[in-house]
């Protein structure tokens, strides 16, 4: 018999392979695209009105504040939690 972590980490392994099948199609299409149009911009330089970082910093910034940020709601998920125990062991049958 099945458990709901069992089904749960199925479903998990499905949705994550799901979206990899996804990325990599993406990414074929951003390389076909920028070996398209790269001979199109001659060299020309895009104008900003501020310093731009460098795309890798970019991803690590913005990487940087969702691992935060998923960090910050898995420890309140796990207060929460905490504070229904008294709630749920009081309405689980005893066996």
């Amino acid at each position: 018999m099945s458990t709901y972590l069992d089904v749960s980490k199925v479903a998990q392994e499905q949705i994550l392979a799901t979206i990899k099948q996804g990325q990599e199609l993406t990414l074929a299409g951003v390389e076909l695209w920028a070996a398209s149009v790269a001979p199109l911009s001659k060299g020309e330089q895009l104008t900003v009105p501020f310093e731009a970082p460098a795309p890798k910093d970019v991803v690590a910034n913005t990487f940087g504040f969702a691992e935060k940020l998923l960090a910050s709601q898995k420890a309140f998920a796990e207060k929460i939690v905490a504070a229904s125990a008294p709630v749920v062991a009081a309405s689980t049958p005893k066996k």
